[in-house]
């Protein structure tokens, strides 16, 4: 953690279905020497995603859409790539990043860096301005890649906001009340949100980066976005380890099934050849491939990965920058491989 400048950081390894060990070290807030505790929540970024993916595919298993209908079935306006108005957008789409929906980093960014300081923008308002023509921010040749829907991937932040957005409209029920009903709560994640406000300031992790110049940490606001089903949920690790050993427990959880069991074979099958959504995959020195997602953001670094055929997984939370992918694997590995309980 000192050579890689990172302030905090917590670690849960998933066996079994089940959390085998957590970890905690160092700081949540370096000045104050505030160590991270088992109560620190940390932003998790971008792993936002995989509960926004199960959110939907919730909805999925029951039967209120297949993953290849056209989205615009439940949008109160359309949305269309203006080069290609002829094709539709589908849930598949979204959760496989070939919506051909881009992130219009003009516009993003200031939120993103925490730049922005004037009225929360609603979801719904958001995209309606962003997605659909004559919208406010609409900007044919920024908001959309210059590709049919299924034909590139592209890393969409706004995609998966689209399917928080979606998740709304088929439940009719608010995206952050949804997650609460039929996720956080069932799985007894009571530390998890996704609005910082609704912590207290103490209990979240700083977010920090290092200044080779100054050799000294910079920190950084509580970032919050309209796009917030993409990167913007806070939790605590053991949440987010009980998110996973569900998930790796095909969405069983106490004797309860949480998450369909088809939901995670759809995103996350055994069999990699028929395609997964969401998730990546990645290569540990593990007989089979793992799947993964990171999340990285002003301050922040996030990890969480697991095998299907063992049922191990692990999650990494960060308050503090790791970008080298080099640095990432021996990380990842260091703490995969320890067998200390």
């Amino acid at each position: 953690m000192k050579e890689l400048h990172i302030p905090g950081l917590a670690a849960a390894k998933i066996e079994n279905g089940n959390i085998s060990w957590m970890r905690h070290y160092g700081f949540q807030d370096i000045d104050q020497k505030k160590p991270v505790t088992a109560e620190t929540v940390f932003h998790i970024a971008s792993i936002s995603k995989t509960v926004t993916a199960a959110a939907i595919m919730q909805l999925n298993a029951k039967g209120y859409f297949n993953l290849d209908d056209d989205i615009n079935r439940f949008l109160p306006f359309r949305v269309l790539n203006p080069s290609f108005p002829r094709a539709s957008i589908t849930f598949r789409q979204l959760l496989r990043h070939r919506s051909s929906i881009a992130d219009n980093l003009d516009y993003l960014l200031p939120f993103w860096e925490s730049k922005y300081q004037q009225t929360d923008i609603p979801l719904d308002v958001f995209l309606r301005e962003y997605l659909m023509a004559g919208g406010k921010k609409f900007h044919s040749n920024k908001n959309f890649i210059n590709a049919a829907p299924g034909d590139q991937f592209v890393y969409s932040n706004v995609g998966y906001a689209l399917l928080g957005y979606l998740v709304e409209r088929i439940s009719k029920v608010p995206f952050d009340r949804y997650c609460e009903t039929h996720l956080f709560k069932p799985l007894g994640m009571s530390q998890t949100s996704w609005f910082p406000h609704q912590f207290p300031d103490a209990q979240l992790a700083t977010p920090h980066s290092y200044s080779d110049s100054l050799k000294t940490f910079i920190k950084h606001p509580q970032g919050k976005y309209p796009d917030y089903p993409a990167g913007q949920l806070r939790c605590t690790l053991k949440d987010l380890a009980t998110f996973l050993a569900c998930w790796s427990n095909d969405g069983n959880f106490n004797g309860r099934q949480i998450i369909p069991a088809k939901a995670v074979q759809a995103l996350t099958p055994k069999d990699m050849s028929l395609g997964f959504h969401t998730w990546f995959m990645y290569l540990l020195n593990t007989e089979t491939p793992m799947y993964s997602h990171s999340g990285l953001g002003p301050g922040i670094s996030t990890y969480m990965l697991f095998d299907p055929f063992s049922k191990k997984g692990l999650v990494i939370l960060m308050n503090g920058e790791l970008s080298d992918y080099f640095k990432w694997r021996t990380l990842i590995a260091t703490l995969y491989n320890d067998t200390r309980h």
